[in-house]
């Protein structure tokens, strides 16, 4: 879920108002505690961090990692200035008084300094949202788009306004409390925008494994030539370090460039050897879950050999987070399909439709007759002396269907039947046997979550 800052001084007793009116939706009908400090604390509960200073606005906007830990701003107008040394160790507030609202400081005269400095901090005290706004837009980058003015003084500034069209700066519009359903609108469209959720569910899954020194790489990926977990993570927050949504052709672009990073540690695997769930490397081998290292694998082997950039095997967000779940799942063992719930709004496949579904694909998309190991055909689809159709083939879809067909394994029938002449030639004596795919149902909460996604996924990709 998208995280927000809201700079709000709650003047007059209004925490339970205020929030109501700014975060009732988002709070789903939760009750509202009428004390401050009960509020803050329910609100940060969802991912809302409260500065109710400008101070304590200012100090958080110029910390970049806690500037990182938001994806959206809200600024209430009129803000509490306090200017005591602990809050103000880095002497911001004098600089931005002296450089913009007057302030003369007297070295040699106490009296005279403090009301300069009063009478300046007086001036910047019901502009000082405005004040955070140009920090974080002119000094910081941060995205117009994603700060909110929420105040009861919102249209009280036609001064400040003229000023700003003086300055060639687009005046920030501002919505009143009252405008409730507005505000809400803001904040609700905010919150389910799919880029936003996939971007703060990846960083929250780094925080998490940065955090938590039991969270290790599998042996897999400790092997042969090692990965570096820190600088894997540190090149996902680098890709992720800004809060602005991507043009549609640069999110693309970023969705694509982060597939590729997520899976380059994957090409270590064999197919043959990681389709029977093992990890073989010098002498050494291991049992791997398949169902979170084949569909990897194969991106892997597709994004290298550049057929993932056709029109058809577009990413979407929630493409993205499936993806990204595995490779959690399959390089550190740990779940994270939880902080991406916004993006999968989807209800439980049954096992009688996740049955037809596997028969569907398997008719439409792998019947090729020389060949009865599904991966190795779906493998195939990547290879362009074997797919005359690479320009219109869904390899999102390819990914999913992967993941799915690890619900079964191969159980052999009773009835057999020699190989033909011309094979016993090729091969040597043998039999053929007719082969039976079973829903095998041993498998984590994880697994059972990403099937209903990948089933539902398929579907609206109509493959």
């Amino acid at each position: 879920m998208s995280h927000f800052l809201w700079v709000e001084d709650f003047a007059g007793n209004t925490s339970q108002s205020a929030t109501e009116s700014v975060f009732g939706e988002l709070l789903n009908n939760q009750t509202i505690p009428n004390n401050e400090r009960a509020v803050k604390k329910l609100l940060n509960k969802n991912g809302i961090l409260v500065k109710d200073t400008f101070m304590g606005g200012l100090n958080f906007v110029r910390n970049p990692q806690r500037l990182l830990s938001v994806d959206y701003v809200i600024l209430d107008i009129d803000l509490i200035i306090e200017s005591d040394v602990d809050i103000d160790e880095n002497n911001y507030l004098p600089q931005i008084l002296k450089d913009y609202y007057g302030y003369e400081p007297q070295p040699t005269n106490k009296t005279a300094d403090e009301r300069s400095f009063d009478k300046a901090k007086g001036q910047l005290m019901p502009v000082a949202g405005y004040q955070l706004y140009i920090e974080l837009v002119m000094a910081l980058g941060f995205p117009r788009d994603h700060i909110l003015f929420c105040s009861n003084h919102a249209y009280e500034h036609e001064e400040l306004r003229a000023a700003f069209k003086k300055a060639r700066i687009e005046f920030p519009q501002p919505f009143s409390k009252d405008e409730k359903a507005k505000v809400q609108a803001w904040v609700k469209k905010r919150v389910e925008e799919p880029y936003s959720v996939l971007r703060r569910g990846i960083l929250n899954v780094l925080d998490d494994i940065e955090g938590n020194a039991n969270i290790d790489l599998a042996e897999p990926f400790k092997r042969d030539v090692p990965v570096n977990k820190d600088t894997f993570l540190e090149g996902l927050r680098f890709m992720l370090n800004s809060p602005r949504i991507p043009s549609e052709d640069k999110r693309q672009h970023l969705y694509r460039t982060l597939c590729d990073y997520l899976t380059k540690y994957f090409d270590r695997f064999s197919g043959r050897d990681l389709y029977r769930g093992k990890y073989k490397k010098n002498g050494f081998e291991i049992g791997v879950p398949k169902e979170y290292s084949i569909p990897l694998y194969f991106v892997r082997n597709w994004v290298a050999h550049n057929i993932l950039n056709n029109p058809k095997s577009e990413f979407l967000a929630p493409d993205v987070g499936f993806l990204f779940t595995l490779v959690i799942k399959g390089m550190f063992d740990y779940s994270s399909i939880e902080g991406f719930k916004l993006l999968y709004n989807y209800p439980v496949v049954n096992d009688s439709d996740l049955q037809t579904c596997l028969i569907d694909l398997q008719k439409r998309h792998y019947s090729y007759s020389g060949q009865c190991e599904i991966f190795e055909l779906i493998r195939l689809k990547g290879e362009r002396n074997w797919n005359r159709n690479l320009s219109t083939e869904d390899f999102v879809a390819q990914m999913y269907a992967s993941f799915l067909f690890c619900c079964v394994e191969l159980k052999a029938r009773t009835k057999v039947k020699p190989f033909t002449d011309n094979m016993i030639k090729r091969e040597g004596s043998g039999y053929w046997v007719n082969l039976t795919y079973r829903i095998d149902y041993q498998r984590d909460n994880l697994f059972e979550s990403l099937k209903s996604i990948a089933y539902h996924r398929l579907k609206e990709r109509n493959f």
